[in-house]
């Protein structure tokens, strides 16, 4: 019920004076702004979820998700320049969410197609915000000002500091004139551009914002080394504009589950057909980029099986198993991971192998652009390791339109050839987008380079070559298949369980980084293409059925409930494999949680009480070793184990004890 509701009520059963009205309405004022829970979810239950809002609702708060944050566009509550205004969808959105103590964070821009570029419109974009901001009142008391302006997708043009600081600044004053303690939000980037953040700062952006939004997507990779570093940057930038004090919240962040689309209209199969036509079946190892006990990515062996010859096998390995499984032989192929990692480690195994006469599959859009192994003791990307070196090492000569060949366009449309349709590859009637390509400079005598997907280069009338087999018949006898063809789906996915992990590990780092608030994208995966990365971050399937992701979350509200306070000190250690952030809850208790990524251990922890309840990530509880009055020994792994009851009063540092610092 909102404020004028409650007051109006109140008024007509109880006959209160102006004086006890003025009390009611100051009393509800305090309660209306202050802070809700920290704990929110992106949900599209302002457009094509509206229908099913109150499903979402009902889920949101037996999950214990305080927050949802939606789409109030323009073009909704208004349909053509100087028309009436109609919130009676928002109301609905609103007031049903309030029933169920959700609060709503409205995302206000969905600029009609009228009113843009909305630079030139701002006279009526701030009414807009204004008429907004009075017709919702005490109902809401966060609005968000755009979404990812920094994408020329969202922006509807070419992103602009100065331009979006103008409509920031317009939103702002418009807000404040009509309610100052509706606080305002900077729209959440996409990632965290810093340059694009510092220009606000530098033009004087901090005066015109409340909150600084970001979306630190990490994925395909962890969080750890990318969120956490980025938001440590961001604090820093924040820090020389003097604004570091003001609050930061993640209004977007996930991973998806999708099913990996390895099969790529017949190109895989095609493509090892052209390799070794003689072949009738395929022994495969899929090299994964995972730590040596880390769970491999979810469906990717039953997704290469489907698309390779009936009789094939799959073997989902390490790098180190991989490197065993070429040494003991009956391997036929290798497959790297279709997102431009691959595992280092494998490199040396891997060149002897083709060099002997086995192939290998690179379909991550530039072959063997990043490299990832052990740094500094973790597993990560390894940015200092010379990736042109090992390609050179088998063959592959790539190229684009920033690098070697500046003739080559940006895009360019390719078709499958001759030799790819022969065998299996579809046709496309108006072709593939292409922007990486494959050269043969780097053949030896007897090598030779077999195109599969080519298009025409405009500009110099070239045949430009997306993928290809490399055959080679020199020193080499092997094979090379790579293709530079960003298929959708082929990026890397997680299995269900996975996500649920990340998202509880993403939450620890947030809050340990001074987040103030921390939104998952998203509650509900539409699912309409199961290899399309965004149909599938949602944290309940298309029917509403959970993911463990929502038991994850609702698992962590739990462990860290609304008004939980982060204990100050160390919450990782120098080598950022060991997480242990802790908090204080409302009723006083200490709570935490812990997790390490190179290896999993059973450690020994001290802790400053003798009553400590553990549990895992999704909830069950964990009975672990006592070994003295304050100490357990506790496994430990890269899925968090909470604890609650005492705060930690000793690391394990030796290896004998885990190793933990």
């Amino acid at each position: 019920m909102n404020g004028r509701k409650l007051i109006a009520e109140m008024q007509l059963r109880h006959g209160k004076s102006a004086g006890m009205l003025t009390s009611i309405i100051a009393a509800f004022a305090v309660a209306s702004f202050a802070s809700p829970s920290p704990y929110g979810v992106c949900a599209h239950v302002s457009r094509d979820e509206f229908d099913d809002r109150i499903k979402t609702y009902d889920m949101m708060s037996l999950g214990g998700l305080g927050y949802v944050r939606s789409d109030f566009d323009w073009y909704q509550c208004q349909f053509e320049p100087g028309g009436a205004w109609n919130f009676a969808k928002f109301d609905r959105t609103v007031d049903d969410a309030a029933a169920r103590g959700i609060t709503v964070l409205p995302i206000l821009y969905g600029i009609p197609r009228w009113a843009q570029p909305v630079n030139g419109h701002m006279e009526e974009f701030q009414d807009y915000i204004r008429r907004m901001t009075e017709h919702f009142g005490a109902r809401i008391t966060v609005v968000e000002i755009w979404n990812e302006q920094n994408l020329k997708s969202f922006w509807k043009g070419e992103p602009n500091p100065t331009n979006y600081l103008a409509v920031l600044k317009a939103a702002y004053e418009a807000v404040k004139d009509v309610d100052s303690r509706v606080r305002v939000s900077s729209g959440g980037t996409a990632g965290v551009p810093f340059e694009f953040i510092e220009e606000v700062y530098r033009l004087g952006g901090a005066r015109y914002f409340d909150i600084l939004a970001v979306h630190p997507y990490s994925h395909p990779d962890e969080p750890e080394g990318r969120m956490d570093v980025q938001l440590e940057k961001l604090r820093e930038i924040m820090a020389r504009y003097g604004d570091e004090g003001k609050p930061v919240w993640i209004t977007e962040m996930g991973w998806p589950t999708h099913t990996p689309n390895v099969g790529g209209f017949g190109l895989l199969s095609g493509a090892l057909k052209v390799a070794r036509p003689e072949k009738s079946s395929w022994n495969v190892v899929f090299a994964a980029c995972v730590a040596d006990d880390a769970t491999p990515l979810a469906g990717i062996g039953d997704a290469l099986l489907a698309a390779l010859p009936p009789g094939s096998s799959v073997a989902v390995c390490t790098p180190q198993e991989t490197c065993r499984r070429l040494a003991a032989g009956g391997v036929d192929a290798v497959v790297y991971p279709f997102d431009e990692t691959y595992p280092v480690d494998t490199v040396d195994a891997v060149v002897e192998f083709v060099k002997k006469g086995g192939t290998l599959v690179d379909f991550g859009g530039m072959p063997m652009w990043k490299a990832w192994g052990r740094v500094n003791g973790a597993y990560g990307l390894v940015r200092k390791r010379s990736t042109v070196g090992d390609r050179r090492r088998l063959r592959i000569q790539e190229d684009a339109w920033w690098m070697g060949d500046k003739s080559l366009p940006e895009v360019v449309m390719v078709q499958s050839t001759p030799e790819a349709v022969a065998a299996g590859v579809k046709q496309e009637p108006t072709g593939f987008k292409a922007m990486r390509f494959q050269t043969s400079a780097l053949l030896q005598a007897g090598d030779r380079m077999i195109p599969l997907l080519e298009g025409r280069n405009p500009n110099n009338g070239k045949n430009a070559v997306a993928a290809c087999v490399y055959a080679f018949d020199s020193d080499y006898k092997g094979r090379v298949i790579v293709s530079g063809l960003m298929t959708r789906g082929t990026v890397a996915s997680n299995s269900e369980a996975r996500q649920g992990v990340l998202l509880a590990r993403a939450l620890g780092i947030s809050f340990a980084e001074g987040v103030e608030s921390f939104f998952w994208y998203e509650f509900r995966a539409p699912e309409r293409d199961p290899f399309y990365s965004e149909h599938h971050f949602g944290l309940v399937h298309d029917n509403f059925a959970p993911k463990p992701a929502w038991g994850a979350y609702k698992n962590f509200v739990l462990q860290r409930p609304a008004g939980s306070v982060q204990l100050p000190g160390t919450w990782r250690n120098g080598k950022r494999t060991a997480y242990f952030p802790q908090w204080r809850r409302p009723d006083g208790r200490v709570a935490g949680m812990l997790w390490k990524l190179d290896k999993a251990v059973l450690a020994q922890f001290e802790f400053t009480g003798e009553e400590v309840v553990f549990h895992d990530v999704w909830g069950k509880r964990i009975v672990p070793v006592k070994t003295g009055p304050r100490t357990w020994k506790v496994p430990v792994g890269e899925s968090p184990v909470y604890f609650a009851g005492a705060a930690l009063a000793h690391l394990p540092e030796s290896p004998r004890d885990g190793g933990i610092r």
